[in-house]
């Protein structure tokens, strides 16, 4: 006896096949996004992570600014080129660390920070 069998998940149930769940697509646009975390906090000062991620293309150099909500100061940083006027900061890569796969993130720089733990809204830019 000889018998087949019919994988269409569609056959004789009178029901379209499914489709197939959808992911998440890759970031688009050339530019970049990037995010402090708060590592550390003593109260009257704390410690930050800043990551870099890049978009749909690589990044050879990231340049970010963002304005302090409150009274915080950055008092000393590493693996970035900062500085403050005001609330407003701006950090840029030191050449090593300027370089993002497309999609991917990484560790850019860290630093210290006088005042409350507040992780700013940064903007990232391609540099």
């Amino acid at each position: 006896m000889l018998t087949q069998t019919n994988t269409d998940p569609s056959c004789g149930d009178g029901e379209e096949p499914t489709e197939p769940p959808t992911t998440t697509p890759p970031p688009t646009g050339d530019g970049c996004t990037a995010a402090v975390t708060v590592t550390g906090d003593w109260g009257s000062g704390w410690q930050g992570r800043v990551d870099v991620t890049a978009g749909a293309s690589a990044l050879n150099g990231w340049s970010l600014t963002w304005t302090w909500p409150a009274s915080q100061q950055v008092t000393s940083a590493w693996n970035a080129d900062w500085s403050q006027s005001g609330a407003a900061v701006t950090a840029a890569d030191v050449g090593w660390n300027g370089a993002v796969a497309a999609g991917q993130s990484r560790e850019a720089f860290g630093f210290i920070a006088s005042g409350p733990a507040t992780a700013p809204q940064v903007t990232c830019s391609a540099a």
